[in-house]
């Protein structure tokens, strides 16, 4: 089973987390920004460079405007040492591939060390037997494994400039190992992106997980970012779609409400200190401060913002990102744990 994440909860984050509860629904009720709570949970990104080339991911496309660049350990640590007596909760990933960054362990095992949960998602190619045992000696609690295709032709329709063996032998290597060092962690999630082509391997991903040894698998409805890319790849199943689609006009399914709990409870830091709203804000265009510039908490409670989450509170769909955002919509079709 999944780590209890009550665990890592002390007096001082429970009160912070009602904090943030409060607060949002105060903002909510009264239509403008009342932030008492620190984020409980913090996406932190450890490099934007990738090794494979996704076609809906900017980072593996190069059309990133951002600077490129790998986050430093000591960085790292003088942000973690700001945020972990409130937040719980550490993704090391946004964009880009995870173990890119060759100091990756040494960032978990940091985290850990003030007990905090870290999570990171990776395409598993870079994994070998060289490199597995160090991955398993500072290992993150989860570790979500993108596989969305289980031959080669399928797989490398999505994931491009990447195999299917090298993605299969990076998990396989990582839960033999787990198994015979006789290690807990880490968690291991199998999440599988449904899309027209692959669609027909979904009953296979079970078995081909409970196989692998994950402890869970995933289906993830897939995010698309123009109408010729939903032609192409969102699947037949209108059940494993997150739009409505009539080969025109590209919607999101649900309605668009006037706020964002996301932007009380979380938030995400690009490699070089870049505090911005949300993950879907992926080229960090409305960047709301420079965390190596400034304390971590001046710019969460900051003008910029405080400013941003009124615009959400005003009027959601006139803040272009929020209208293919997924806060509110349940992206996971079906999660089953082995």
């Amino acid at each position: 089973m999944e780590i209890n994440l009550l665990k890592y909860f002390t007096l001082k984050r429970l009160n912070n987390a009602l904090k943030v509860i409060v607060s949002f629904q105060l903002s909510k009720l009264l239509r403008r920004p009342i932030v008492w709570g620190m984020p409980i949970s913090f996406s932190i990104e450890p490099t934007n460079h990738c090794n494979l080339k996704c076609p809906e991911c900017p980072s593996g496309l190069g059309t990133l405007t951002r600077p490129l660049g790998l986050l430093k350990e000591d960085k790292f640590k003088l942000l973690i040492d700001q945020i972990c007596g409130t937040g719980f909760y550490v993704q090391l990933y946004f964009q880009g591939e995870p173990y890119i960054n060759k100091q990756l362990p040494e960032l978990i095992d940091y985290a850990q060390s003030k007990n905090m949960y870290v999570s990171i998602s990776t395409n598993g190619t870079l994994i070998d037997e060289k490199n597995v045992d160090k991955i398993l000696s500072k290992a993150p609690d989860k570790m979500i494994f993108s596989i969305d295709g289980l031959d080669e032709e399928t797989y490398q329709n999505y994931r491009i400039g990447g195999t299917f063996k090298d993605a299969d032998k990076g998990l396989k290597l990582i839960t033999k190992r787990k198994k015979e060092l006789g290690l807990s962690k880490p968690f291991v999630e199998l999440q599988f992106i449904v899309m027209k082509q692959n669609e027909h391997q979904i009953d296979d991903i079970f078995l081909y997980g409970e196989e692998s040894g994950v402890d869970k698998v995933t289906l993830k409805t897939m995010q698309v970012s123009s109408v010729e890319n939903a032609k192409y790849f969102l699947p037949k199943n209108e059940k494993f779609r997150r739009y409505i689609f009539d080969d025109s006009e590209l919607k999101m399914k649900g309605e668009i409400k006037n706020h964002c709990f996301a932007l009380w409870r979380t938030s995400v830091i690009t490699w070089d200190g870049r505090a911005v709203p949300c993950c879907f804000d992926k080229d960090s265009e409305n960047t709301l401060g420079i965390i190596n510039e400034k304390n971590f908490s001046d710019v969460w409670f900051g003008k910029e913002f405080n400013d941003f989450r009124n615009r959400v509170l005003d009027n959601r769909k006139k803040v272009s990102m929020c209208t293919n955002c997924t806060e509110g919509i349940n992206m996971n079709i079906l999660e089953i744990e082995n």
